[in-house]
């Protein structure tokens, strides 16, 4: 069955909830946001309407996937997928969708996914790429701590390839917002920022996955001032040790992945998110994007970050560096060790993220239990009343009995 497009399709019901038809005609491709059928610029966004223009290989503006998820610009691609925003045309609520999309390995015919070589050995490796791909999406939706990750909504299986629903984080990625304050932070603001971050990527880890791609291009700064770490890098990045396919492509970004990473076939573990980790730290505290690692098993000229850093103390620069040993074994082995050892480093910084949380940004499970709770107390309550009443008719009754 053929996706419907813009040429198809005209109009949708956006479900019975609610309640009315939109043109797709008359909605921004960049923000989601209906535009009246005269304006020319999005009063949401400013967007000029008809500028947008697909790349071939990408899913062509206003698809609908799921018969629910109205497709809009990209909003970023890599090695392994294209990133979509999208319409949820049953909630109204914009979201993120990404797609499973191999270069060098698909290619788009008619709006459908294809193997550019359909040889017994493409296939087999586009199997496990896809079984991988929804596998740690479902390990990353169960995840406990939620707080510092991107939430994810759904994934499924269509047009030939797969697909994750993620939620859309409005805001800045933390590269961006690294330029906008003379390039670097201090070590407290940095740690702040981090600690969601590094709570749910222990949750991750711990769970069997691992992101392999962290950065501060990949962790966004919302407007509330949380950090959340986005993209399923762990997906993209864990096929190559396991099968020679075609592409054989290994993606690293420069800076931020450790030596093994480089390596056709490596053994997969938390101390290479905690090397990235480590890195994006020191990013954050020195302006500068540590040395390749590669570079650095040649020589080593990585400068020590409490240089530039006037709030870092020496215990915590040793943990940093640590945290970017080049040999594994010489590494923090997991993002837990990681994390307790800067704080253990900064003992008298505030942990703004369990304030937080009590705050507003109670976990689900908090919330539905509080709620619970709630209810108990006032089946308790009721109770109580209830016994009380019984005792004093009783009383009244024997009352009357003896007058």
């Amino acid at each position: 069955m053929e996706l419907p497009t813009a040429d198809s399709c005209f109009w949708y019901r956006r479900g019975e909830t609610m309640g009315n038809i939109i043109d797709v005609n008359n909605i921004c491709v960049n923000c989601m946001h209906t535009m009246d059928e005269t304006t020319r610029y999005c009063p949401s966004c400013g967007y000029e309407r008809g500028t947008y223009v697909n790349n071939p290989h990408q899913l062509p503006v206003f698809t609908i996937l799921q018969g629910r998820y109205l497709i809009g610009k990209c909003l970023g691609e890599g090695g392994f997928g294209i990133t979509y925003l999208a319409l949820d045309l049953i909630s109204g609520q914009c979201v993120a969708i990404k797609e499973l999309f191999v270069q060098g390995l698909l290619n788009r015919q008619k709006g459908k996914t294809v193997l550019i070589e359909s040889s017994q050995e493409s296939r087999r490796y586009y199997h496990i790429c896809k079984d991988k791909f929804l596998h740690e999406a479902q390990l990353l939706h169960n995840l406990k701590d939620k707080r510092g990750v991107v939430n994810f909504l759904n994934y499924f299986e269509e047009n030939n390839t797969a697909y994750i629903v993620m939620e859309y984080l409005e805001g800045q990625d933390l590269s961006q917002y690294l330029k906008e304050h003379n390039n670097r932070i201090s070590f407290h603001e940095t740690f702040q920022f981090l600690r969601p971050v590094m709570k749910s990527l222990i949750d991750m880890n711990e769970s069997g996955v691992y992101h392999r791609d962290i950065a501060p291009d990949n962790i966004r700064y919302l407007k509330s001032g949380w950090m959340k770490i986005m993209d399923l890098g762990g997906a993209k990045y864990s096929f190559q040790e396991q099968v020679n396919g075609p592409s054989r492509m290994i993606a690293v970004k420069k800076g931020y992945a450790p030596p093994e990473q480089y390596q056709q076939s490596y053994k997969i573990g938390p101390w290479m998110d905690v090397y990235a980790m480590a890195a994006t730290f020191y990013r954050c505290v020195t302006g500068k994007v540590p040395q390749e690692s590669l570079s650095r098993l040649e020589q080593d000229r990585l400068e020590k970050p409490g240089r530039f850093c006037p709030d870092m103390n020496s215990a915590t620069e040793k943990v940093i560096l640590k945290g970017l040993a080049l040999r594994t074994e010489d590494r923090y082995m997991d993002m837990r060790s990681f994390y307790e050892a800067l704080k253990a480093a900064n003992p008298d910084t505030i942990d703004k993220t369990t304030i937080e949380s009590s705050k507003h940004l109670i976990p689900r499970e908090q919330e539905e239990e509080s709620e619970e709770n709630k209810i108990r107390q006032k089946n308790k309550t009721v109770q109580k009343i209830a016994m009380v009443c019984t005792i004093i008719f009783v009383i009244l009754m024997l009352i009357g009995f003896f007058l």
